[in-house]
């Protein structure tokens, strides 16, 4: 009996710790969303609730890189106050300075700066510094879920996460697809460009987990960080390998049925 009561608590301690885990997990995702949207009160809430301001996203970006690619000043001075920490590198070494846009890598050195030398100074309240009110003033931004949130040329992208269906290499890559041209052909061009395909290899699209993607009202829904397979048809990935560099070579056309053969007089081989 004593070993059966072991046994039950140890199982509970582990329980608990991985519902900790996906919960933190949810919170740092929630945290990088609000900070893709421009959404500095969102942000400041999250902060003020105690979540984690260098939680990382699977390529190793945390919140601060994204509100240096995107050109949020004001958001990244509000995380260096929480804590974040701007020489974390991503997966392949990407510093939150490195993505930062070149118009604002010149204020985010200065930001830089200015947290290093206020470091043992406590303030009660947000105060952003002199050389970013001017732009704050300038940008309009409500809250999250508002539809009718104004967007500025860097918040005028919708980030997607896209792979080739049925492949050996599971994962992921997230690309920009600019708001402006949210359409069915700038997607299909994108997935081509990004992961190295033609159009006549692609048979569909699809939203996972298992909708297909047809018209451009379809890649206007999207939301953030969605993920989206590239459905590749076989057939036409091999008539594609029969002209390669325009040049047709003497492979017979693969069927339907995914058989290559020789028809006779009275007989069809099949190889």
């Amino acid at each position: 009996m004593v070993t059966y009561h072991i046994a039950v608590r140890v199982n509970s301690v582990n329980c608990c710790k991985m519902e900790r885990m996906l919960e933190e997990r949810k919170a740092g995702e929630s945290l990088r969303e609000r900070v893709c949207f421009g959404d500095r009160d969102g942000v400041e809430e999250l902060l003020i609730l105690g979540v984690d301001v260098n939680t990382r996203d699977v390529n190793g970006w945390t919140a601060l890189h994204w509100a240096c690619k995107k050109g949020y000043m004001d958001i990244a001075f509000l995380l260096l106050k929480y804590g974040a920490d701007k020489n974390l590198r991503s997966e392949i070494g990407e510093t939150p300075a490195s993505v930062c846009s070149k118009p604002f890598l010149s204020d985010f050195e200065r930001l830089c700066i200015l947290h290093d030398s206020s470091l043992h100074a406590v303030t009660s309240t947000y105060a952003p510094p002199d050389f970013l009110r001017a732009a704050n003033s300038s940008t309009i931004r409500n809250n999250i879920h508002d539809k009718s949130r104004l967007l500025t040329p860097f918040q005028d992208e919708l980030v997607l996460k896209i792979r080739v269906a049925n492949t050996s290499d599971p994962d992921f890559i997230e690309v920009d697809l600019p708001r402006s041209e949210l359409t069915y052909q700038a997607l299909l061009h994108l997935c081509c460009k990004e992961l190295d395909l033609n159009l006549q290899q692609i048979h569909k699209l699809r939203k996972l987990p298992n909708t297909k993607l047809r018209r451009d009202k379809d890649i206007q829904r999207l939301q953030n960080f969605q993920e989206v397979e590239v459905v590749i048809d076989t057939t036409n990935v091999y008539k594609n390998m029969q002209n390669t560099n325009g040049i047709t070579n003497s492979l017979p056309t693969l069927p339907a049925n995914g058989y290559q053969s020789i028809s006779k007089k009275d007989q069809t081989i099949l190889y």
